[in-house]
């Protein structure tokens, strides 16, 4: 079957361009040299939009997603920049929840290789933000969220000249290869979104983290906001019964939320509630803590935790779970192969059952490779995550609980394969309509 136009331009984008998602550390820059370039040739979009930033190890993008959310309660044209997608490619360029559409991405990319080099040679990464904000400038956006793809000094994201606000979520261990070894390395590369008298919000996070932080705020003269000085009434607004991950992220979007209605945004504590509470139905956020119910079934959870303190957080709250539903844990889990697993496979509960597997790109980690790491833990291989979980579902009672992780990676391909294979699975793009 022949390629459709948008499916043409994707391969293409994949195929030409160097791509960390796929390829790992040989398709990171360590500048902006080139994320500048593309930006000339558009017309320096950058300068034009009002933005936030928000940078972190864990829960940025859910934060991007609540903030986004908010702000569209509000009545604003929001635009949301996010990655990695898990299933189409447009899901990291969104106004307002929508997709990008179909022809402006095949637009851009006959825009770009008509220039014929001109562009320079980006990444993947740095064109695909060059995309979103083209699209954001043509669609007139009020305001945009901008997520980091990696730390911040260095990150594409960081030619915003001076945002509306800038917010570190929390500074963990990963991308050390590229970031530092130790966390106030981590932390000095992340308060690089910092700008002049910008103000700025600081999620829970590490004293030496804070530290690092609190210095580089003092340095660009911004006033700093604390989530946890809202995290009782955060809480509160989101109910007893919210997943985790909305919990450990709710005080830093409302903390965001709170700067940029000093700073004259008009926004409503309703517009916020709503927006918090609502994001995943009004941004469409999938992949984290996000429960799928086939009649019949476990309970499957889907989420992409990969680092030390987000599979920590997330086997914590899967515990509590397991035990109101009176069934057992069972595990779908891949990784990819250009980072040591061991650490965080080592938090991985050794009375769960196990169903290893490799997701569908170049950077996974072997199933052999996996199951190696911790050859204590009991479980069966797969070639793909689907088949992985239809295994489970197949053995697994209606009480259990199954997690599918390691990666977002693995996530995505069950989003993607599954309402085709598995009987009763919800269909959904991930675009809101």
């Amino acid at each position: 079957m022949s390629k459709t136009a948008y499916e043409h331009a994707v391969d293409t984008l994949f195929t030409q361009l160097p791509m960390f998602q796929r390829q790992g550390p040989a398709a990171y820059k360590a500048d902006l040299s080139a994320t500048r370039l593309v930006c000339h040739a558009l017309g320096n979009p950058e300068k034009e939009l009002r933005v936030v930033h928000v940078a972190g190890t864990n829960g940025k993008g859910t934060v991007c997603h609540m903030v986004a959310a908010a702000l569209q309660q509000a009545g604003l044209k929001v635009g949301l920049f996010t990655s990695p997608h898990l299933v189409d490619f447009r899901e990291r360029i969104r106004i307002n929840g929508r997709c990008i559409p179909e022809d402006a991405v095949v637009a851009f990319v006959d825009r770009w290789q008509a220039a014929q080099g001109a562009w320079g040679t980006p990444s993947f990464f740095e064109l695909t933000f060059g995309m979103a904000l083209d699209h954001f400038t043509r669609e007139s956006c009020d305001i945009v969220v901008l997520e980091t793809g990696m730390g911040g000094r260095l990150d594409s994201t960081n030619v915003v000249p001076a945002p509306e606000v800038a917010c570190v979520t929390n500074v963990g261990l990963d991308h050390q290869a590229f970031l530092g070894n130790d966390i106030r390395s981590i932390a000095k590369e992340k308060a690089g979104i910092f700008k002049d008298g910008v103000p700025v919000v600081l999620g829970p996070m590490r004293p030496e983290a804070q530290s690092e932080m609190l210095a580089a705020a003092l340095r660009t003269s911004s006033e700093v906001h604390f989530a946890r000085d809202v995290q009782d009434s955060a809480r509160a607004l989101l109910g007893d019964l919210a997943s985790p991950v909305d919990q450990a992220n709710a005080s830093t979007a409302v903390s965001v939320l709170h700067a940029l209605k000093a700073g004259a945004w008009s926004l409503s504590e309703a517009h916020i509630a709503e927006g918090v509470k609502r994001h995943r139905d009004i941004s469409g956020q999938r992949g984290r803590w996000q429960r799928v119910d086939v009649e019949g079934k476990a309970l499957v959870v889907l989420d992409g935790a990969h680092n030390l303190d987000g599979v920590r957080a997330i086997t914590a709250a899967l515990a509590m779970r397991v035990k109101e539903r009176g069934g057992r844990l069972h595990v779908v889990w891949g990784t990819v192969g250009d980072k040591d697993p061991s650490e965080v496979m080592a938090l991985l509960p050794a009375d769960a059952a196990y169903r290893w597997c490799a997701a569908d790109i170049p950077r996974a980690m072997a199933v052999d490779r996996v199951a190696a790491v911790r050859p204590e833990l009991k479980g069966e291989s797969h070639d793909t995550p689907v088949a992985a979980l239809q295994a489970v579902l197949h053995e697994a009672q209606e009480r259990d609980v199954v997690w599918v992780g390691g990666s977002l990676f693995v996530v995505g391909d069950v989003l993607r394969d599954a309402p085709s294979v598995i009987p009763g699975w919800p269909s959904d793009d991930g675009c809101v309509t």
